[in-house]
């Protein structure tokens, strides 16, 4: 049976319910920082700088090529190789390049002397698909699980306050299930003056709760995709906290 903290809403349904948002690019990218595909890239440049036979890591001098009868990849495979390496590095210095950029601006944007006071409002599953590789991702889930939704990112949704017609923000994205949910839970964001779709979301900065019921339910965890709100069950949920 559902409990009221278990408040846990598809992306799309929200949309449909007028509550909109743009995705936590900064924080996501800097709690995230070097992920698997990184690493990945890093052992296949250095397996394509030192593997191959006449790659910079692995040369072949004369001497050995004439007297123990090692010869040296081809010039087209050669070519090949160096157009790998290139696209590697460049992925490489490009991913490290982003992730700076994005942890400067975070400490940026965490030094402007008024944030925007938020509210824990619900988690939401991320199912709106924002690049080509969401739709691989759903189809992923249709074919393991049966579960357009059971590879997508979760967040927190926050509720701005003190206005009547609040703004929503999103806490860093993550792929895992049990994503910890302090209903009413203070936080603070941080806009950027030009681009408001860049932001960051401080709601670890030792702000209380915002009532004592919250001690009650710190341990309480998002609800996984089987037990994703529907918009019958939660339109009285969404109504009552728009008041």
């Amino acid at each position: 049976m559902k409990t009221p903290i278990d408040r846990t809403y598809l992306q799309s349904y929200l949309l449909q319910a007028g509550i909109r948002f743009d995705f936590n690019l900064v924080d996501t990218v800097c709690n995230r920082k070097l992920s698997l595909t990184f690493y990945l890239a890093v052992i296949a440049a250095l397996l394509v700088f030192g593997l191959p036979l006449g790659m910079p890591g692995n040369p072949v001098s004369e001497l050995e090529s004439a007297f123990a009868g090692t010869s040296e990849i081809g010039a087209g495979q050669k070519l090949f190789f160096y157009c790998l390496l290139a696209v590697l590095l460049v992925y490489i210095l490009g991913y490290l390049g982003r992730l700076s950029y994005f942890l400067t601006l975070r400490a940026k944007l965490r030094k402007d002397p008024a944030p925007i006071a938020v509210e824990a409002y619900a988690v939401v599953c991320l199912d709106v698909r924002r690049k080509p590789s969401d739709a691989l991702t759903a189809l992923l889930g249709r074919l393991l699980r049966h579960d357009p939704t059971a590879f997508c990112k979760y967040a927190v949704v926050y509720k701005e306050l003190g206005t009547t017609q609040p703004r929503f923000f999103l806490s860093a994205a993550v792929s895992a299930r049990k994503l910890c949910f302090i209903p009413e839970h203070i936080g603070r964001v941080f806009i950027h003056r030009t681009k408001a779709q860049l932001y960051t979301l401080d709601d670890k900065s030792g702000y209380q709760t915002a009532s004592a019921r919250q001690n009650a339910v710190f341990g309480n965890f998002a609800v996984s995709s089987d037990n994703l709100s529907t918009r019958q069950g939660s339109d009285a949920a969404l109504s009552q906290k728009h008041e």
